[in-house]
């Protein structure tokens, strides 16, 4: 450092106020008048330069210790002075202020904080229009932004144009060709997308996913994941995402599950096979969801239309999770050790 603190002593004073021995070799032989200090000793090693049992201390005269450095003159001042008045100022720079914030904040535990306008408006939304099936499975609507008519544009081209990409893509590609052929067959088989009729007339408001492979390796079920693109623009500029309310988080705080984890000995993990596409989509809102593929290059290309919450849209979480809510609600009566577990 090139400045270790301001000059001491604060003011100079008189030697002659007090008697000192003359023939003591002094450490500082200016000790009384101000000037800047050389160098700083850590703590740790103060009390190894100060020889045991040599302190010298004659009543309002300072105090001589012997260090092997010479002898320190210490104490209080012999006579009262006046200090000139000292001004003290601590300035954090931003980066430095920020930091220290954050670090506060982290170690803040805070309620819940309340709903949004747009959250609220998604709750309202999702409990006057979710409906159940005779066989029990529940029904969502998408939540809808106030301006999504004049938001959602022209999407078909772009999804052709990628859908293109990706067919040459699995044409070099045969292991990757056959896995999401497979998944798409299964999307069938499950009834979770539907092929839409040539003949069948197109609706006002249509929607076209593009769609792309993700490959995950270490999984132990599915190594192929086809997502479908709700962030793709249309021809507005804007794409059916932001045309969309994402929703609150309904689940517990991330802090709060993991102290769960310290509270028990054993933990107990499970997941939900397919927990989107459990939960069917209105048919009203699925023309929203469709998508362009073929199973033979050879065929023309076909419209499908997803029937489930599908991942990739912006309210997909919420309206999953806040479908275990409710399903917590509506058959937690009949099920009083398994309401608490979809509730947390």
């Amino acid at each position: 450092m090139p400045r270790i603190t301001i000059d001491l002593p604060v003011v100079s004073s008189s030697a002659d106020d007090w008697h000192a021995p003359k023939d003591l070799s002094l450490a500082d032989p200016t000790y009384n008048k101000t000037g800047a200090i050389d160098m700083l000793l850590g703590a740790e090693h103060f009390f190894t330069y100060i020889n045991p049992g040599t302190r010298v201390e004659e009543g309002e005269n300072p105090v001589l210790v012997e260090s092997v450095f010479g002898w320190i003159v210490t104490g209080r001042n012999q006579k009262p002075i006046t200090l000139p008045p000292v001004a003290c100022h601590v300035s954090l720079s931003d980066p430095l202020q920020e930091a220290l914030e954050r670090f506060w904040r982290i170690e803040e535990v805070e309620n819940q904080p309340s709903y949004s306008v747009e959250e609220q408006q998604c709750e309202s939304h999702y409990s006057s229009h979710f409906s159940r099936t005779p066989e029990g499975r529940y029904v969502v609507r998408l939540p809808r932004h106030p301006n999504f008519d004049h938001m959602l544009g022209e999407s078909k081209s772009a999804a052709l144009r990628r859908f293109h990409c990706l067919e040459k893509r699995l044409s070099r590609e045969p292991h990757l060709k056959e896995e999401y052929h497979t998944f798409l067959e299964e999307y069938l088989l499950l009834g979770h997308m539907r092929l839409v009729p040539p003949s069948e007339p197109e609706p006002q408001q249509v929607h076209y996913l593009p769609h792309h492979a993700v490959l995950k390796e270490a999984s132990t079920t599915t190594k192929v994941r086809v997502v479908f693109d709700g962030s793709a623009k249309t021809s507005t500029g804007y794409s059916l995402n932001d045309a969309l309310q994402v929703g609150p988080i309904v689940q517990d705080e991330l802090l709060t599950l993991v102290l769960r984890f310290r509270k028990y000995p054993v933990a107990l993990v499970a997941d939900i096979a397919k927990m989107y596409r459990q939960v069917l989509l209105h048919p009203d809102d699925t023309p929203l969801q469709r998508i362009l593929w073929r199973f033979d290059p050879n065929d023309p290309i076909d419209t499908y239309e997803l029937a489930t919450v599908t991942y990739g849209l912006a309210p997909s979480s919420f309206l999953a999770t806040r479908t275990l809510q409710q399903l917590a609600t509506d058959e937690g009566d009949a099920h009083p050790l398994g309401r608490p577990v979809l509730k947390k």
